[in-house]
């Protein structure tokens, strides 16, 4: 972090993070500071006619769509990234980008989340049923969890699909009668129910989501069933993010708890400029750990927001514009 800018926004995210004061206001600094250096962010508040000394509550911030991570860098101010992470996606697909300024940066924040939401790492011995992001070596999600191994002082054990393997590493886990944390998609979960179940009442599971290859309408509160009862675990979170973003949320299972750095605004279905801070619609997240990149970000999710913040996750986007969300469930 060479500019002393980045420092600046650097120590004063980690003291939100202690002191849960301020996020407006240090919202509304990244906002100013974000809509003059970053040249996409620039560029698109010119093109939608907003004048950046006119925004002065966070329901004001435009919001960049999530979509640019696609087509452009998304960098404010012109820096070597240490890292970058890439979305999963199928041969050919165009993939989400996101440059890492300082990779200890990212790792450290994801740390404090998860030991703010569920617990110290140290305690923990950590399996990875995560077979396509295993294929990603640009995973935001590998990267984290990998992270969290670190921290952990254990060696994260990865099995993609194979259940049989899956068992053994359960069985050497369980002899060093350490807690297991076990980080899975969704579909590998109900794989493992089909093939292989296994029971995980001893295990931390923190489902990832992703629901590839399942060719199901299941509901996701009726997989959450499913999972409750043939794997038997007692423990189950949900995990919400992203390769855009550098933080995360946690459910147990269902209702995300926002960061201290991360809050989600309700956007309108027909009109992409009304955001308000509860009800029902597409989701604006506000990540201040991405100061180096965008921290305002217009996603491609359908939320459900209480009116104390905790939030829902209630499908995938598709066909969303400027204009407004067609929304179409798969």
């Amino acid at each position: 972090m060479n500019r002393p800018e980045f420092h600046y926004f650097s120590s004063q995210v980690k003291n939100l993070f202690e002191n849960r004061k301020g996020f407006e206001k240090l919202a509304l600094e990244i906002f100013r500071f974000q809509a003059l250096h970053n040249p996409t962010y620039k560029e698109y508040i010119n093109h939608i006619r907003v004048d950046i000394e006119s925004v002065i509550s966070i329901h004001q911030i435009p919001f960049l769509p999530i979509t640019f991570f696609k087509s452009r860098e998304i960098k404010t101010f012109d820096w070597k990234e240490e890292s970058f992470f890439l979305s999963s996606g199928t041969t050919g697909q165009i993939r989400s980008r996101h440059s890492i300024l300082n990779l200890d940066f990212y790792h450290e924040n994801a740390i404090r989340i998860f030991e703010n939401q569920i617990g110290n790492l140290s305690q923990f011995q950590i399996i990875g049923l995560l077979p396509t992001y295993l294929e990603n070596p640009n995973s935001s999600l590998i990267s984290m969890v990998l992270a969290f191994g670190k921290r952990t002082e254990s060696k994260v054990a990865f099995c993609g699909l194979d259940f049989e393997f899956f068992q053994i590493l359960l069985k050497k886990a369980r002899a060093k009668r350490k807690r297991i944390l076990l980080f899975s998609v969704t579909y590998a979960l109900l794989k493992l129910i089909e093939e292989k179940p296994a029971n995980l009442s001893d295990c931390l599971v923190i489902e990832t989501g992703g629901m590839k290859g399942l060719g199901t309408n299941v509901s996701k509160p009726e997989i959450i069933d499913l999972i409750y009862k043939h794997l038997h675990i007692n423990n189950l979170y949900s995990e919400y993010g992203m390769t855009e973003l550098s933080s995360q949320a946690y459910a147990k299972p269902n209702i995300f708890q926002n960061s201290p750095l991360m809050q989600i605004l309700v956007r309108d279905l027909d009109d992409p400029f009304s955001v308000s801070k509860s009800g029902r619609g597409c989701a604006n997240i506000i990540d201040l750990a991405n100061f180096s990149t965008c921290s305002f970000i217009a996603t491609d999710d359908l939320c459900h927001i209480e009116p104390q913040g905790a939030f829902e996750i209630l499908g995938r986007l598709e066909g969303s514009d400027l204009r407004g969300c067609n929304l179409l469930f798969a």
